[in-house]
């Protein structure tokens, strides 16, 4: 374009904002992985001293080792609460930079519509200028026939 677009620098601003909010938005959902990643391993323990528990049980177990298993399912339990409070929090989050985003994306939009409008009007009066050229040349060389 040889007409300069007078907002770039606004335009390069909104760009670069909507260009941080997609990097917060993908840590943030590169954190919920890994939570969703660290609870799914704490419900596998779970279930796992949940079944030896029973196993032991029906062998034969002293007060103290059923203490330290129900101990373990404690922890492990609070664990996953835990972890789903932050889960929680996490997605509320979320949806907020979500919303952040395409706030960002749309105000960018609207200001590289406006460029593209520009675009078009510039192109739109180099061809009328054109046109308007072409018919002057065209209107000399039929004054100049013999």
């Amino acid at each position: 374009m040889a007409g300069k677009f007078k907002l770039q620098s606004v335009l390069n601003y909104r760009q670069s904002l909507e260009d941080q909010a997609q990097q917060v938005l993908t840590a943030s959902l590169q954190r919920q992985k890994e939570l969703e990643g660290t609870l799914t391993g704490q419900q596998q323990t779970l279930d796992k001293a949940d079944i030896e528990l029973k196993q032991r049980q029906q062998d034969g177990m002293t007060i103290a080792e059923i203490d330290l298993y129900e101990s373990q399912i404690y922890h492990c339990r609070r664990t996953i609460e835990d972890i789903q409070q932050r889960l929680q929090r996490l997605e509320r989050r979320i949806e907020e930079e979500r919303k952040e985003l395409l706030h960002a994306a749309r105000e960018r939009q609207v200001l590289e519509k406006l460029k593209d409008k520009q675009e078009a009007e510039y192109q739109q009066e180099l061809s009328r200028q054109e046109r308007v050229m072409l018919d002057e040349i065209s209107l000399q060389n039929k004054g100049k026939k013999p």
